[in-house]
């Protein structure tokens, strides 16, 4: 027997063939644009569908197996995009993206209706332009699409969807839609009442590992699947991304991609006032604290496009680990904003004319390492579970850099320990898939098959040391643009 795990991004939609030991036998990747428009940031969901069909039939092609033999599969999703569809499942527009940031006057009404603290507390999200206040602008600004949808549905569930004909998202899915009461694990009534939006339009929600249906036959056919394979919830993909890590009690993941989300699990929902850590759903019995760099891998790209176009990657590891650590005084703060900024600005600091192409390289990832270990002392803070871990498990893109590995390790003074693949929301999804469609008992069985630690970086005691004291300068210099 065989799972399926689907990975759908914000630029790419990537799916993987596993057999029931957690292998990869086969997997396919393809990408696709954002749209821009008068209104805002828009996808295609038609063609979220499109390519993950494609990408479906080549990750089974390059297995070699019999697609039939797929006992299950699941989905990874970008959070917050969703489309609106009629009741045949037909889209009514394009998708609106989580980049999108039209209904910014909707999200000052909620923050003039509610108290900012008590709002983030119960949905585990501040006011800003999420799906709940995006349905309230389609509702006064397109109503005719408003009054034509069935269902809003997440990148997740619109695929699910089209795989089995159920309309249901998971916890953690529902957590960035602003609607959503993450102790309650519902839908929050009231909201809808207030502003006349109707919660009949909102999917079903369940947890992950959920079998929702099976594959309907004619997609089946198509597919070169079997009708009896189940369709199985998954998770936001940097929850799935966690998942596929191994996370657990006790442990911190980073993810070193576009952005990298700091996260751990609690056995309560918690409320963070200084807004570093927002609290989510994750299964039926535990929560999930996430933080977020929200420009880590996409800081170090523009720096390489900027400053190193003759370069790979691997050649700027090479210039960054000839620097000496605290890159001879330069500091890089890595908070890049899309335009025009709000808060404190992307810097490259303490430069002079003996700094060397290998110091700005070197800073770079020091950076962004000073800011992960800020996060991840933040849920050390307000996270008793993992108090006094001493850990963190990292995966994405850039965990693929001995050199920023080992950075973070002296920074942080934890080991890093790093998955056998980098694409841990893909291997999430087929844990799920594996738990939905009963090859395994619980995620903890699950987890012996799938996660694997392949490179273990333990911190050097004389550069975490030394680290202790850069930091402190990172911090301090960092205050003075807060």
């Amino acid at each position: 027997m065989y799972l399926l795990g689907i990975d759908l991004g914000t630029t790419g939609c990537k799916s993987m063939v596993f057999d029931a030991q957690g292998s990869i036998l086969g997997d396919h990747y393809i990408e696709y644009n954002l749209i821009f428009t008068p209104d805002g940031v828009e996808q295609d969901a038609d063609e979220w569908w499109l390519h993950t069909r494609t990408a479906i039939r080549a990750a089974i092609a390059k297995a070699g197996i019999d697609g039939r033999q797929i006992a299950g599969l699941s989905v990874s999703s970008q959070g917050i995009a969703f489309v609106p569809v009629d009741r045949s499942g037909n889209t009514l527009m394009n998708a609106i993206s989580w980049y999108d940031a039209r209904a910014g006057e909707e999200a000052a009404r909620l923050r003039e209706d509610y108290d900012m603290m008590d709002l983030c507390g119960r949905t585990g999200r501040c006011p800003g332009s999420l799906v709940f206040t995006q349905v309230m602008w389609l509702k006064k600004n397109r109503p005719e699409v408003y009054e034509k949808t069935w269902k809003f549905l997440m990148g997740m569930d619109f695929l699910l969807y089209r795989l089995c004909g159920a309309a249901a998202t998971d916890y953690s899915m529902a957590s960035g839609t602003l609607c959503y009461d993450i102790a309650e694990r519902s839908w929050i009534g009231s909201l809808f009442d207030r502003y006349g939006i109707d919660q009949g339009k909102f999917p079903a929600i369940g947890c992950h590992g959920d079998t929702i249906g099976t594959v309907l036959p004619e997609v089946a056919v198509e597919l070169g699947l079997s009708d009896k394979a189940r369709v199985v919830l998954g998770l936001q993909d940097q929850k799935c991304a966690a998942l596929g890590a191994g996370i657990d009690e006790g442990m911190v993941t980073v993810s070193l991609g576009t952005a990298s989300a700091i996260s751990s699990l609690t056995g309560q929902p918690l409320l963070d006032r200084s807004q570093q850590l927002f609290c989510h759903g994750f299964d039926r019995r535990r929560w999930i604290l996430e933080s977020c760099v929200a420009t880590s891998g996409a800081a170090l790209k523009w720096v390489r496009n900027s400053f190193f176009p003759d370069l790979t990657y691997a050649a700027m590891d090479s210039l960054a680990e000839a620097a000496p650590p605290g890159a001879r005084g330069m500091f890089f703060y890595p908070l890049l904003s899309p335009g025009k900024r709000t808060s404190m600005p992307g810097l490259l600091a303490g430069m002079s004319l003996d700094s060397t192409r290998g110091d700005i390289a070197r800073s770079v990832l020091e950076g962004i390492a000073f800011e992960i270990a800020g996060l991840a002392d933040a849920h050390r803070t307000i996270n008793e579970q993992v108090k006094h871990g001493d850990s963190l498990r990292v995966f994405g893109g850039g965990a693929a850099s001995p050199v920023w590995c080992q950075i973070i390790a002296d920074i942080t003074g934890d080991a890093v320990l790093v998955p056998q693949t980098r694409e841990t929301g893909c291997l999430g999804a087929g844990m799920c898939a594996g738990v939905g469609a009963g090859l395994y008992r619980d995620f903890s069985e699950a987890r012996k098959h799938f996660v694997q630690i392949r490179t273990r970086y333990e911190p050097d005691k004389y550069n975490h040391a030394k680290y202790r004291e850069i930091r402190s300068r990172y911090e301090a210099l960092r205050q003075k643009f807060d």
